[in-house]
């Protein structure tokens, strides 16, 4: 696969050398307490090897991609496409970053990519995800993104001794056609 490239971040192929970045989210609270049932316990080492492992073999399943700084190729974090469905053609969206990573937009940046990726070269009609619905922060960014709320999932999380609601969200090929077109047009009129 060829690596996808933006303004400040790249999405690449997984290197032995990002262990160290993963060590750095895995068993972060801040990070880890909007991610699935799999981080619910404190991760060991050998268990994050072994998870890195999985992906450069490629034994995980789906499209699993590091996020790197586009100069530096250090590593910023992840973005995923899972459960890809080619008959329907759909697949769902998953990212993290590592916590020194956030908030600097390069989630949105490497959302965008992943995305062209979806529609461009896997040819699919609709990326989705779940979102927990008290995490108003990767909301807007996947509503910048283009995503719509297509729904709640109550109680679907279970978190610090609550259930917490899923926010449904996705985006179709048109819309993302759309947006993009729009985007190049008002860059085109300036």
């Amino acid at each position: 696969m060829q690596r996808l490239t933006g303004a400040r971040v790249m999405l690449r192929e997984f290197r032995q050398e990002d262990l160290s970045g993963i060590r750095s989210w895995v068993n972060d609270y801040d990070t880890v307490r909007f991610l699935g049932a799999g981080y619910v316990r404190p991760q060991s080492w050998e268990q994050t090897e072994s998870y890195l492992m999985s992906l450069l073999n490629g034994e995980a399943g789906g499209v699993h991609l590091a996020v790197a700084d586009r100069e530096t190729k250090r590593y910023l974090g992840q973005c995923s496409l899972m459960m890809i469905d080619h008959t329907a053609r759909r697949a769902e969206l998953a990212v993290v970053l590592a916590p020194d990573s956030a908030n600097r937009g390069y989630g949105r940046e490497a959302i965008a990519l992943m995305l062209e990726y979806a529609f461009m070269q896997l040819n699919l009609n609709r990326v989705f995800l779940q979102v927990h619905a008290d995490n108003a922060r990767a909301i807007h960014v996947y509503e910048k993104c283009g995503f719509k709320r297509e729904g709640c999932l109550r109680a679907h999380f279970y978190r610090d001794g609550r259930y917490i609601d899923a926010v449904q969200m996705g985006i179709l090929r048109g819309e993302w056609e759309s947006a993009r077109e729009d985007a190049e047009s008002g860059a085109a009129s300036r």
